[in-house]
């Protein structure tokens, strides 16, 4: 009888370190193992895509484009602002700059927007250029913001002068090409543009500082002067301070030369090379490089950056 006791006894002890070893493996499988795969697969699930990643930007622009629809303007713009410098990875940031540029611009020579405008009385003797020099803003802003039909001015004529400083940021990687104002010592964001190519000459490496050069106004090969009634029609250029760096329109294709045939036992003339490389430049669209013309002035900042 004992004996069966002890053996009995025996079985409960194994069966109740069975069970507890059971117990415990479970929940370590439970608590630890698990959750632990869980969370490699959810990040094995991210990387590959299958769950959408949330945009931090996405709210807070489409709260600024409704302050923009209530008419908030101002407040609308100071959002976008803050958006792209808190999220400047974040989709909607593109959109967000366009906006604010357009916003920008039409604030610029809006008639009734007085701010860093003054009244200039012009003096005998006075030219656009000159005028232009002295106040620190360009000839084209001074024609588009007065709505001048020509560069003819009579003493004692009236006009708006707003004086700039600009600088322009050329992003290489990102083909881009943005406007930046200067505002007492903070520069500001003010519109950006997209490149159509960028091909910077072999001296060159990035990042690159330096200065705009000889602003220039092209057609058919001639640099015109602001007083040409063609000027109008000219491409605009923006030569940096560092040789072969220039913004401007893309290059025309070059002609090509096409031999006469050569008489009857006659050696064919050799057509000439015309192709001499790729020109180097940062190439814009004509209307962005007309903007721009018309808003920075020679020694205005060019910075290059990756």
């Amino acid at each position: 009888m004992a004996k069966a006791q002890l053996k009995l006894l025996l079985f409960l002890i194994v069966l109740g370190i069975t069970l507890g070893s059971m117990a415990t493996a479970y929940y370590i499988y439970d608590k630890v193992l698990s959750p632990h795969k869980r969370v490699q697969e959810e990040i094995a699930t991210i990387k590959r895509g299958d769950v959408p990643r949330m945009d931090p930007g996405e709210k807070r622009f489409d709260a600024a484009v409704e302050l923009i629809r209530e008419g908030r303007i101002e407040d609308g713009r100071d959002a976008l602002f803050k958006l792209i410098n808190q999220f400047p990875d974040s989709p909607t940031c593109v959109e967000a700059k366009r906006i604010i540029g357009e916003i920008n611009m039409d604030q610029l020579y809006a008639a009734e927007s007085k701010a860093g405008k003054k009244d200039y009385i012009v003096q005998p003797g006075d030219s656009l250029a000159l005028i232009a020099g002295k106040q620190g803003t360009t000839v084209d802003l001074l024609i588009r913001l007065n709505g001048l039909m020509g560069t003819m001015l009579q003493p004692g004529d009236h006009l708006a002068i707003l004086p700039l400083e600009f600088s322009i940021h050329v992003k290489v990687g990102a083909k881009t090409v943005s406007l930046w104002r200067k505002v007492g010592e903070r520069e500001f964001f003010f519109k950006e543009y997209l490149a159509q190519e960028i091909r910077l000459p072999a001296g060159v490496r990035v990042p690159a500082e330096m200065e705009i050069k000889g602003k220039s106004a092209v057609k058919d090969g001639k640099v015109l002067l602001t007083t040409d009634l063609h000027y109008a029609e000219a491409d605009k250029w923006l030569p940096g301070s560092r040789s072969g760096v220039v913004l401007r329109t893309p290059p025309k294709p070059k002609a090509v030369a096409v031999a006469e045939p050569a008489a009857e036992n006659q050696a064919a003339p050799a057509v000439p090379d015309l192709e001499d490389g790729p020109e180097p430049g940062i190439f814009l669209a004509r209307e962005d490089l007309e903007e721009m013309f018309a808003l920075v002035r020679n020694g205005s900042k060019l910075y290059i950056i990756r």
